[in-house]
């Protein structure tokens, strides 16, 4: 291939790129507003001002948009755990800075977390093309490795119990996610459990670390 020609290819996978990131931008402005039942493709292509045709050049279909989102919305999470799990503290404390980061991301961007939890239905799954699902839980696992690591220096220096770092991480990870989720709903979050938030992932983080804690 001439130069002129690689030249021109490069110019039409920027072109498509930024054409499909317009799109995304679209669905992510729609989805928010709606929440993906309501939302439909004709409305994400009178967004982009496309024809709802030009859309599936780019995406095969509603749930790979919302799909793709959800890869943008790990993306972020990732950064900011990432971040959190880097600082150099005790694994105790670590573990309690990720606990404020993912409650810090929900804060600042709860449609992206509800958008990964609904992502995971499997009828939203099974109309998306395998390598965009691969990604977002290659990014998964690859923070909860981290935690995983966090948890093992605890162990290698005597100051967690000898567990099962993955499993320990699973846990709290699911339990993370759970008290999040529990919230979401307002009946349960303003009349049932009547205590913020913040409190309860605390409480979470709490009983986990008191189980996993080495007698000294």
């Amino acid at each position: 291939m001439n130069t002129g020609q690689s030249k021109k290819t490069a110019r039409r996978a920027k072109e498509r790129e930024g054409r499909r990131s317009a799109i995304l931008a679209s669905a992510r402005e729609v989805f928010f507003a709606k929440g993906f039942m309501n939302a439909t493709v004709g409305e994400i292509a009178a967004s982009s001002s496309l024809a709802k045709g030009t859309l599936y050049l780019y995406f095969t279909s509603k749930e790979e948009m919302y799909c793709a989102l959800m890869d943008e919305g790990m993306d972020l999470l990732k950064k900011d755990l990432m971040k959190a799990l880097s600082r150099p503290m005790r694994p105790d404390r670590v573990l309690s800075e990720l606990v404020k980061a993912y409650h810090g991301f929900y804060k600042k961007r709860p449609e992206y977390f509800r958008i990964m939890f609904l992502s995971a239905q499997p009828d939203v799954r099974s109309k998306v093309p395998n390598e965009t699902l691969e990604a977002s839980v290659g990014k998964a696992k690859e923070c909860l490795g981290a935690v995983a690591e966090i948890i093992q220096k605890g162990i290698g220096s005597g100051l967690f119990k000898k567990v099962d770092p993955w499993i320990v991480a699973n846990t709290i990870w699911a339990m993370i996610n759970g008290v999040i989720m529990a919230y979401e709903d307002p009946v349960y979050r303003d009349e049932i459990a009547s205590v913020s938030l913040e409190s309860a992932l605390d409480g979470c983080l709490r009983m986990a670390l008191n189980g996993i804690m080495a007698v000294r």
